[in-house]
This record gives C-alpha cells, sequence and structure tokens, in this order.
C-alpha cells in the first residue's frame, strides 16, 4: 500500500510545525519581539505537549475531583472490555545497583493462568499514571500491563516555565535518560519476575514492551536497536526476554545515526501507529508525521505491521484527549493493539487474519485508517 500524503495541520499549532519559518522569523526580529515569540511558542508548546506526551503533574491535579481520586478517563468506558476482572496496583520500587527510585503502576488480570507481560513507557513528560486506558484493556483480556516512571523525563519537565521549560524539555530527551528509560524496563522486568507473588501469575516466555513517543523510542531500544556511539563503537540494550512491542508515535533518530543500522538489529515482531497529524513541535527535536514509519521501513526481519490514523494527532493516544476523532482512534488503537498482542502471545489465528486487512474485519476502522501495511 502506497504511503498517504501526510497534510499539516491548520488549527491546533504551535508555532513550532515549521522550524525553517519559525527561524528564518526569528533572525530578522529584534530582540524584544524575538523573546515574546519564543515565552507565546513556550507556552503554546507546553500545552501542546501536556496533552501529547503523557499525564502531566499539571493536567493530573486538574482533573482530580475533590476527594483526591483520579477522575476515570471516558475512554474506558469501552463496551467490548475483557471479561477478566483487573487490580490496579501501585509500587515504588528502588533499583540499588543504580540508586534509582522507579515507580510503577501494574495493572493485573485476576486469572488463574499465567498471563503475558506488557511493559508500557510513557512519553516525555508522563507518568505511571498515563495511558491507563491501554492498561486496564489488555489487562481485561488476560494481558497483564505495567507502567513503569521514568525519573528525569517525567511530568517533573514541566516544574519549569517559560522559556525554562523549553531547556527541561530538551535535557530531559537526551542519551543519557533514553539508556535509563531501556535500563528500566529492565529492572521492572527483573523486579516483577524475582517477586514470588507475581512470578507465579506471570509467563516469563511471553513479555512485550510497548510506548509512546519518547516511549516509542524505548521500546524500540529495549527489543534490540543500536547505535554508533562517538569513535565508531556499538552499543545496545536490547533484552531477549521481549517478544514484541507496539511502537506508538515513533521520534526520529539524531542525525548522526543511520535508521537502517539502527533498527535493523530489531528481530521481534512489531506494531506501528501514528497519524497523519503526529508532529512534536519541540525546537530542535522535532519529528514530522512522515518521519514516523521510519522504523518500520528500517526493519529486517520479524511480522510487522504499520497503521496511519487520518487526522491523528500526538495525543491521540494519551487518556485526556478527549475529542471525537481521539476518542474513536483510541478505541481502534485498543482493537489493533490487543489482535497484535494475541496473535503474537496466544498465537490466535483469528487476530493474526484480522491485522492481515483490519478495515474489512472491522468496519468502523475504514474511515480512520489512511494506511495499513502488513509485512509477514
Amino acid at each position: 500500500m502506497n504511503t498517504p500524503r501526510m497534510r499539516s495541520s491548520a488549527s491546533g499549532s504551535t508555532g513550532w510545525d515549521n522550524m525553517a519559518d519559525f527561524q528564518s522569523n526569528a533572525r530578522s526580529a529584534g530582540p524584544v519581539a524575538l523573546r515574546r515569540r519564543l515565552l507565546g511558542a513556550a507556552a503554546a508548546l507546553g500545552a501542546t505537549l501536556i496533552t501529547g506526551c503523557g499525564t502531566s503533574g499539571a493536567g493530573d491535579r486538574a482533573r482530580r475531583p475533590a476527594n483526591g481520586a483520579p477522575r476515570p478517563p471516558v475512554a474506558l468506558n469501552d463496551p467490548s472490555v475483557g471479561g477478566a476482572s483487573v487490580e490496579v496496583l501501585d509500587f515504588e520500587w528502588h533499583d540499588s545497583a543504580r540508586d534509582r527510585l522507579v515507580p510503577v503502576r501494574l495493572f493485573m488480570p485476576r486469572q488463574t493462568s499465567a498471563a503475558p507481560l506488557v511493559v508500557f513507557s510513557h512519553g516525555l513528560g508522563g507518568s505511571r499514571n498515563g495511558y491507563s486506558h491501554l492498561g486496564r484493556y489488555w489487562a481485561s483480556h488476560g494481558v497483564a500491563t505495567l507502567h513503569p516512571q521514568h525519573a528525569g523525563s517525567d511530568r517533573a519537565v514541566w516544574s519549569a516555565g517559560g522559556l525554562a521549560m523549553l531547556g527541561s524539555l530538551r535535557a530531559a530527551a537526551t542519551p543519557e535518560n533514553a539508556i535509563a528509560r531501556v535500563n528500566d524496563v529492565r529492572f521492572v522486568i527483573d523486579q516483577l519476575f524475582g517477586r514470588g507473588e507475581w512470578a507465579e501469575r506471570l509467563d516469563p516466555s511471553r513479555v512485550g514492551v510497548a510506548g509512546h513517543s519518547f516511549g516509542a523510542n524505548t521500546a524500540l531500544l529495549a527489543c534490540g536497536a543500536r547505535y554508533r556511539e562517538g569513535g565508531g563503537r556499538i552499543t545496545s540494550f536490547g533484552d531477549t526476554r521481549i517478544r514484541a512491542a507496539v511502537v506508538m508515535s515513533a521520534p526520529s533518530l539524531p542525525p548522526d545515526q543511520d535508521p537502517a543500522f539502527a533498527y535493523s538489529s530489531i528481530g521481534v515482531p512489531t506494531l506501528h501507529l501514528t497519524g497523519t497529524h503526529d508532529s512534536t513541535p519541540i525546537p530542535g527535536m522535532s519529528t514530522m508525521p512522515e518521519e514516523r514509519r521510519i522504523p518500520f521501513d528500517s526493519l529486517a526481519a520479524g511480522p510487522r505491521y504499520l497503521g496511519i490514523f487520518e487526522g491523528g494527532r500526538h495525543s491521540m493516544f494519551n487518556d485526556w484527549t478527549r475529542d471525537a476523532t481521539s476518542e474513536s482512534i483510541k478505541t481502534e488503537t485498543r482493537a489493533l493493539s490487543l489482535a497484535f498482542w494475541r496473535s503474537i502471545f496466544f498465537q490466535d489465528r483469528a487476530a493474526t487474519q484480522f491485522l492481515s486487512a483490519p478495515s474489512r474485519a472491522r468496519p468502523s476502522l475504514a474511515p480512520l485508517l489512511a494506511a495499513w501495511e502488513a509485512q509477514v
């Protein structure tokens, strides 16, 4: 299937969507006008990324009722929720080897058989509270889901304001934090399977990883992506326990990294999801919609699927974006991702067949999918 034509959005622009125009105009502006533009763009950027990369501290507080309990997202009201009841448990784990606190939220199905495990990595500025519609849904269908919170690139980045917030975002999206995140994934898998009460309820032969935005990068690293350091040294943090990955809104690589080299070492099945308006407006770190498919195109092995949602923005996968298009996309994302997990973890032939042409089996997908590609 041909790649759909990507269109820029005329509404909801942050001012960072066209970096070349912005930088050209900035050079011609005086210092006062430039500072005003930067402050305004920083505020707009914060508003966009708060909804796009997870549940920020401010967003979470704004949506808590008087008794302090989080209000369930509308997206959880899904008539196709699975039959298993779900335990939702929070833990504060400490990695003594790195002297690092890793808070986690576990969505655990109540069932007698051992469940597969998926580790979900939040986006830049997110937390363990985010993407709960996915964790709860997967668990209700028998797939346990663990959401770690990554210190250094979590919701603490929103504590700065104005221009300082741009610096916080850049400081968070570093190679050091990327490495810390993938080590968080390894650590939480070790923790869960090292605890008797949970190890008995989980199947170590069926482990997956998923993530959105910066978390998609974490997922790709965890299942085998590699990169070249200075001097030509090759580094990889792949965890051989991971058997599959769901990659949402994958960010672009730094210009000194070759995608064909970075991603060709991944051999596990992958599902890639993005949208025609899925841009990340961070100055110097922006990713355009057409770049989101690069990991899919660069893989050399393993079954892989690519879904591109018509009109989908960077915030479409989170809990709190509630416009009609995003709500529909979340519903279809749950259906596609569950079919993927069932195909891999349960050898479900019907799920595998569904993934070959999902719009035919699920008519509600047809108007939302700008493109679907399957390479098996």
